[in-house]
């Protein structure tokens, strides 16, 4: 089963928020994506492939959406 790790980076260093399982991907993207905006350009998110310990994706300002979108990366499905 793949996992990720959701990440933020307030001040120079990424801190871990959320662990979860490919299943549980779109809805945390989705999620995450809507708290950056909240949040502001200071908060740069990523999304780690837990298996192979590879960014997979990142959300920061201005347009807050995950490029590229990390639920393909880890096989959530579409």
């Amino acid at each position: 089963m793949n996992t990720f790790t959701l990440q933020v980076n307030d001040s120079g260093a990424w801190r871990t928020i959320v662990k979860g399982t490919a299943e549980q991907m779109k809805d945390i993207e989705h999620h995450a994506a809507m708290l950056a905006e909240v949040m502001g350009a200071r908060y740069k998110w990523r999304i780690i492939d837990a298996a192979f310990n590879d960014v997979i994706g990142y959300c920061q300002a201005p347009d807050f959406i995950w490029t590229p979108p990390p639920w393909k990366a880890i096989g959530a499905g579409t």
